[in-house]
């Protein structure tokens, strides 16, 4: 299940943490964001979906599927886009140019 929650709380920040070092961004502030809240282009997003879908082909277990999750960094404005699992941690970094946020309408 791409997207699951089966990642909260403590290991929400584990995984922050993860992508961080894997980045090489040391203490730079990262903030999760929301898939359905930003706008990037639909080879992207692929991209990304494309590495979850191989990171573990046939899950034995529905929490076994990679988390799929987005951060944008403050210092620069990039997003990382990211699945992540047990067997591994793929992101896709997105310069601050190629992505934004959608507009919030209230009904």
């Amino acid at each position: 299940m791409l997207g699951g929650n089966h990642e909260k709380g403590n290991n929400n920040t584990e995984l922050t943490r993860r992508i961080a070092d894997s980045l090489g961004l040391g203490e730079v502030a990262m903030n999760e964001v929301d898939l359905d809240d930003i706008a990037v282009s639909d080879t992207i997003l692929r991209t990304l979906y494309h590495a979850a879908d191989s990171m573990t082909p046939g899950f034995a277990h529905p929490g076994d599927a990679p988390l799929v999750s987005a951060y944008w960094i403050d210092d620069t404005r990039e997003l990382v886009l990211c699945a992540a699992s047990l067997a591994g941690l793929h992101l896709v970094r997105v310069p601050a140019k190629s992505w934004t946020l959608k507009p919030c309408t209230i009904h």
